[in-house]
């Protein structure tokens, strides 16, 4: 995805193991493109698509390992192919 979605997390305990997943929301049910330095809507969007999260390729990690660095999501790839077989 770019930009890549990155998060810096705190709050979390130290020794215990965490998965970290991003599940990815419609925010309206328009379509938009960007035109002219800005996102305009253009249409109504697609029918929405079967849910699936990404899991981050480090997960499971200690919480001491999710804070110490910000969390970067630059593996994830978004696509809008219903029949996609790689978990894009």
């Amino acid at each position: 995805m770019f930009p890549p979605f990155k998060v810096r997390i705190n709050g979390l305990d130290k020794k215990a193991k965490y998965i970290l997943l991003m599940d990815i929301v419609a925010a309206d049910d328009c379509r938009y493109k960007f035109h002219n330095s800005r996102w305009m809507v253009a249409g109504k969007a697609d029918p929405e698509m079967p849910k699936r999260m990404y899991i981050h390729p480090d997960s499971p990690a200690t919480g001491e390992q999710w804070m110490a660095k910000p969390v970067a999501f630059h593996k994830l790839k978004l696509t809008n192919n219903i029949s996609d077989k790689h978990g894009f």
